[in-house]
């Protein structure tokens, strides 16, 4: 077996469950790699990429490992090389695609607004309220909220005897 100090290195690096089966899981999936890799050395990278890509995808056992391996070595990925292509072919047809094969345009990042910005625009709002202290227009409109809050039970009740629904609009009524 070539170099399995390094493969349980990246094994308890990855986090992966260590048991007394460990040694005949790593032995297992190196016999696997070499049958199926182009050489001992390609075979040593498969698994150590193999566990790489378990740990990344939040696999724990030996099994997420074997899962990755058998997936590469089934598509023909036989080096590393060919798995790093494999990989990157299997995302781009992962991106989500509209109608006609054109890929989205990703949306723009949130905006964050700096505490300046945020304080002109509650002075422009108080304004237009006709207060002079956005403070004051904060904490008239706060108790305006608890109010409605409060009677909101109230007023949906009283829409249903009005003949509205709660959201406002005229019920049918049959004649």
């Amino acid at each position: 077996m070539l170099n399995q100090k390094q493969i349980i290195i990246e094994w308890q690096k990855a986090g992966l469950k260590e048991n007394g089966f460990m040694f005949q899981d790593v032995t297992d999936l190196y016999e696997l790699a070499v049958r199926n890799a182009d050489s001992d050395e390609e075979a040593h990278k498969l698994i150590i990429l193999a566990i790489r890509a378990a740990a990344k995808n939040g696999g724990k056992t030996a099994m997420s490992v074997k899962n990755n391996l058998t997936k590469w070595l089934n598509a023909g990925a036989t080096t590393a090389t060919k798995v790093g292509d494999y990989e990157k072919q299997s995302q781009q047809l992962q991106q989500p695609r509209s109608r006609f094969g054109q890929p989205f345009r990703n949306e723009s990042a949130i905006e964050k607004f700096t505490p300046e910005q945020i304080a002109e625009q509650s002075k422009r709002l108080a304004k237009e309220d006709g207060f002079d202290d956005p403070e004051e227009w904060a904490r008239v409109t706060m108790g305006k909220f608890r109010e409605l809050r409060a009677t909101r039970a109230e007023r949906m009740a009283d829409k249903s005897n009005r003949g509205l629904t709660s959201s406002g609009k005229r019920v049918v009524t049959r004649f």
